[in-house]
């Protein structure tokens, strides 16, 4: 494999429409030292997953089975023999000094497990379209204890010796994978943030998640559970109080989409379906519920 400083992985499971523009923004890079593995993660079209990037020089590509995207991501991590590990959507877009400026941030900051930046939308066409996250001064208790979003996957540059120490992507979790390995790494581990935009993250009709948000906050439940498991081992009790703080920031937010969900369901006519999500968003955080309905009480009178 070599010993490039950056190992790049790509899973992909499909010859994206946006594969091309999102190899290219790696050739791009004015950070050159970095090799890249694409797992092709049970794609239809094994010849044209090679195809595509072979024209990425020295790209290695990995066939398998399809699995959970955890599974191929922690495989091509696997093979990084390098300090610094980064993954690429096949869909997304890297700007020409992504990695010139987080392997800056790394070596400037020994202590830490990872490099972040901001993060912006673009749509299928590639206009920009708003912030996704913006990197501030957060710290890493502002961000373990839920008064800041976490930074997603996509914009983050891992120490590869911190991402073998939490252990990678959890394969048990379908959802909330990513947000569970930014979990374990702030707990033992410092983020640097990189204020600027360095990753483009490409919304389309092909990966926006089909499921209910408050699936989503299921997910993020359980995986939020087993983080309250190992916090009541940790050596710095704060650890705990952190984690139970972004419990009741899920429960809040949950509330707040149970009230929206109730709401449609109600002007819909599906009255049961209605009262089982109000009676969610009660029993998760009345005050949040309340705040909420009121909310869109006022618009809804607001635009009347």
């Amino acid at each position: 494999m070599g010993t490039a400083r950056v190992t790049v992985v790509m899973s992909t499971n499909r010859v994206s429409p946006y594969l091309a523009e999102a190899l290219q923004s790696v050739k791009d890079q004015s950070f050159t030292d970095w090799r890249l593995v694409v797992m092709d993660n049970g794609s239809p079209d094994p010849d044209g997953v090679r195809a595509a990037a072979s024209a990425v020089p020295g790209a290695v590509v990995v066939r398998e089975a399809g699995h959970v995207v955890s599974v191929p991501l922690n495989h091509g991590a696997a093979l990084a023999r390098g300090e610094y590990v980064t993954f690429l959507d096949d869909d997304d877009v890297w700007l020409p000094d992504r990695l010139q400026a987080l392997v800056a941030a790394l070596d400037g900051a020994p202590d830490a497990g990872a490099a972040y930046s901001s993060v912006d939308f673009i749509d299928s066409g590639g206009e920009r379209r708003g912030p996704l996250f913006v990197a501030g001064g957060e710290s890493g208790r502002d961000l373990l204890s839920g008064r800041y979003p976490f930074p997603n996957v996509v914009s983050m540059l891992y120490r590869r010796t911190e991402l073998l120490r939490v252990g990678g992507f959890n394969p048990s979790f379908r959802y909330a994978e990513d947000t569970d390995l930014t979990f374990r790494l702030l707990q033992y581990s410092r983020l640097v943030g990189v204020p600027e935009v360095l990753t483009l993250y490409r919304r389309h009709e092909q990966n926006v998640t089909k499921v209910l948000p408050t699936d989503l906050h299921d997910a993020s439940r359980r995986m939020i559970a087993m983080q309250l498991w190992g916090a009541e081992h940790h050596p710095d009790p704060q650890v705990l109080d952190d984690v139970r703080a972004n419990l009741a920031a899920l429960d809040a937010r949950d509330a707040a989409d149970s009230v929206g969900e109730g709401l449609d369901r109600l002007r819909r006519g599906r009255v049961p379906g209605a009262v089982r999500m109000l009676g969610r968003a009660v029993r998760l955080d009345a005050r949040a519920a309340a705040h909420e309905a009121a909310r869109r009480v006022r618009n809804r009178l607001g635009g009347a």
